[in-house]
């Protein structure tokens, strides 16, 4: 571990559920549409589908509730939600979310950046709501990646965007697929469970940590 850390040059964030407290936004994106339709989406549902894509989302719903309805319909209705919600509500960050991104962002030895499943109008005004928009010059976002999580393509396109290889990034990661995503493109990944991921299996990670504040003791914090 220590050895592998110390070839590290790039932090890579997670967003959703990692760094801000929006899983619970997710999930309600979701449930007007669907219950307009007669399906009442659950926390205890909602956690099958906790931490993919929106368009993987919404393919496995409509197979599993039966919908008939057209492609992207589902999805559009929840963007569209959440845009107008967050756009009136400040949004709460994880323990410890700042310390963490401003460590990282204040130490000349890494690059930082945000790699987030979410369309990139959405992640935007996530980021302006938390005035977490300054700390990142690199935001790599769903809808600019041909395959979401938990495929590779996303951490693979980060890096190429750091100008770095795969093996010199550490990703920090939520969810169960976003850390599949993270070491099948070659990254380090540290994993940091929610309360949305209880179903998650995290055995491909390097770490699982209580907190973001678990990653100080991997590193110098002074």
């Amino acid at each position: 571990m220590e050895e592998k850390l110390k070839k590290i040059k790039g932090i890579v964030f997670d967003l959703d559920g990692l760094l801000l407290d929006t899983e619970y936004y997710q999930w309600q994106g979701w449930v007007p549409f669907l219950r307009n339709h007669g399906i009442e989406l659950t926390k205890e549902k909602y956690l099958n589908y906790a931490g993919k894509r929106g368009d993987i989302i919404e393919d496995e719903m409509v197979k599993d509730f039966n919908l008939n309805i057209k492609k992207g319909e589902l999805i559009n209705a929840k963007e569209e939600y959440l845009k107008e919600r967050l756009k009136n509500e400040k949004i709460s960050l994880m323990p410890y979310a700042r310390e963490i991104v401003e460590f990282f962002y204040h130490n000349p030895n890494y690059d930082i950046s945000v790699c987030a499943g979410a369309p990139r109008e959405e992640t935007l005004i996530k980021l302006k709501n938390c005035d977490f928009l300054k700390y990142f010059k690199t935001i790599v976002c769903g809808d600019e990646i041909k395959r979401g999580k938990p495929n590779p393509d996303m951490y693979l396109r980060v890096a190429e965007v750091m100008g770095l290889k795969p093996e010199e990034c550490l990703a920090f990661e939520d969810t169960q697929y976003g850390t599949m995503s993270a070491k099948s493109a070659g990254m380090m990944c540290f994993s940091v469970p929610n309360g949305y991921c209880t179903k998650q299996e995290y055995s491909m990670s390097d770490k699982v940590l209580n907190s973001l504040n678990d990653t100080f003791q991997y590193f110098n914090h002074e």
